[in-house]
């Protein structure tokens, strides 16, 4: 896929049908996310609107819900929540090709997709949390199981990783279980107007169609070439033998001159 189709694939993407639902998305979130800061559960719940988009609209309008939702929750219930928006966009992006990829319509796959995402949400979220906050942020009640391992294993990092794995699985679960009924209780009339895939395909197909005009004028053009390139060449036997046919008027003037000298 060249550049071109790639950018063209991602600008289809955020149409206006899009565009609509991604304040819709952010609001799920925030419900979600400031529920659960309020409540201090050892859950997030912040992603269930963005895995709904990356499923209608595609993986970068996913990636864009999930940078506005840190970016409001840090506005609205805690500002730790700011540098988490890197692994909201990349869990957005993931689940995103993901489902692009026909993993959401089988169960299998949506267990896949839960994986994936609880992975890069550790991975990124952990190293996040002990670059930037020293290993806790006291945000929900991980904190506390992070401390503990901290006390058993003697190694921040590990004990980071391990309450972050431990809380991902629950909450990626539990979020991917919910857009997963939301997008099954989507009526189909509606849900084949986001096939997000769609307009992806067509673009890709502009662009097939535009290289093989290019290749058909450049081989419209060098035939052209060619032809006027070549020599006309004239059969000089084929014009003697006409020449000397007898209908022709060389002919007929030869024989009424031999008929007047008789």
């Amino acid at each position: 896929m060249s550049a071109r189709s790639l950018w063209r694939g991602i600008t289809a993407q955020f149409s206006t049908k899009s565009l609509v639902l991604i304040p819709i998305a952010v609001g799920i979130n925030l419900i979600g996310g400031t529920l659960s800061s309020t409540l201090k559960l050892p859950l997030f719940l912040d992603m269930i609107g963005t895995t709904v988009i990356a499923c209608l609209s595609g993986p970068w309008v996913a990636a864009l819900c999930g940078l506005l939702t840190n970016v409001f929750l840090a506005l609205v219930a805690n500002p730790v929540y700011l540098p988490y928006a890197l692994s909201s966009v990349l869990c957005g992006l993931v689940i995103g090709y993901m489902v692009k990829a026909g993993l959401f319509k089988r169960i299998w796959g949506v267990v896949l997709v839960w994986l994936a995402c609880a992975l890069v949400n550790t991975v990124t979220a952990s190293l996040i949390t002990v670059l930037v906050y020293g290993g806790a942020t006291g945000v929900n009640g991980t904190s506390v199981l992070t401390a503990a391992l901290v006390v058993a294993v003697k190694n921040i990092v590990i004990s980071v990783l391990s309450s972050s794995m431990l809380e991902n699985l629950i909450d990626k679960g539990i979020t991917v279980l919910i857009a997963y009924v939301i997008v099954r209780r989507i009526p189909k009339r509606f849900l084949s107007q986001y096939a997000l895939d769609g307009s992806e395909d067509q673009a890709d197909l502009d662009d097939l169609d535009e290289d093989e005009d290019e290749d058909g004028h450049e081989a419209a053009g060098a035939s052209s070439q060619e032809s006027s390139s070549q020599p006309v060449k004239v059969d000089i036997g084929a014009e003697a033998d006409r020449g000397s046919s007898p209908g022709t008027p060389a002919d007929l003037g030869c024989d009424h001159t031999q008929g007047s000298e008789r």
